[in-house]
């Protein structure tokens, strides 16, 4: 990657991420995803590459500016992503964040790069979010994963929904001062529903996906107005910062 692109990125982010705000009961939330022209950010069961390499090095250096980086089991699925930072300036020292999941019903792959990555000292542990039923009901997947060196994180709750508020609750209280959360749609729409993110960074490429894809926002919310917003342009992908 040309270090020019770097350099911007830094311009971008450094002020952004400068003396961040302490809360009691949650982290500083970052939301962050990539969409088409069309708001869509992938189609059902599966993976699009929607990010072009400029932006996709400012996401990189975002994960490095938080404490953990969190994405719903739906994604870690079709994605099997690595939630590390790769694609950084070799000049900044960096911080990988903690990956974690919310996995209501312990679905995440037993083989899957998070888990490996783990083991072969190439990545943190894994977080895994589980509800109480989850656990209830899947007690051999528990302890497979436990085997592993998977850490759940049982939220008790009356049924299999794992409200946003317990879960950043919980993570404030284990050391996660500020998070990145990548998706998947649910995420992204309680996120946005409950109003939960300090900062909202959105990437749009230049392309469409059609009617089939899957929206990033797919209920109505309430009308509110961004404030603080900020753009810039990363190879022919169009990046905005907000509050």
């Amino acid at each position: 990657m040309d270090q020019g692109i770097y350099d911007q990125v830094e311009t971008f982010l450094g002020p952004l991420y400068q003396d961040l705000p302490q809360y009691n009961h949650k982290p500083f939330v970052t939301l962050t995803f990539a969409q088409s022209l069309d708001g869509k950010i992938s189609k059902p069961g599966q993976q699009i590459l929607l990010s072009g390499k400029e932006s996709l090095a400012m996401t990189h250096r975002l994960r490095t500016l938080h404490d953990g980086i969190m994405v719903g089991v739906g994604t870690a699925l079709v994605d099997d992503p690595q939630l590390n930072a790769r694609y950084v300036s070799s000049t900044i020292p960096i911080t990988q964040p903690q990956p974690i999941i919310i996995d209501p019903y312990l679905k995440l792959s037993s083989t899957c790069r998070l888990i490996k990555n783990y083991q072969n000292n190439i990545g943190k542990q894994v977080l895994l979010m589980v509800s109480s039923k989850g656990c209830t009901e899947n007690p051999e997947k528990k302890k497979l994963l436990e085997g592993l060196g998977v850490k759940i994180i049982e939220i008790s709750t009356h049924d299999d929904h794992l409200p946003l508020t317990l879960v950043l609750e919980d993570l404030k209280h284990r050391g996660i001062e500020s998070l990145m959360i990548e998706g998947g749609s649910k995420i992204i729409q309680s996120c946005l529903s409950s109003n939960l993110f300090d900062r909202l960074i959105i990437t749009t490429a230049p392309m469409f996906i059609g009617s089939e894809g899957v929206p990033a926002i797919s209920k109505a919310q309430d009308i509110k107005r961004l404030n603080k917003v900020k753009y810039i342009t990363l190879g022919n992908d169009n990046v905005m910062s907000a509050e």
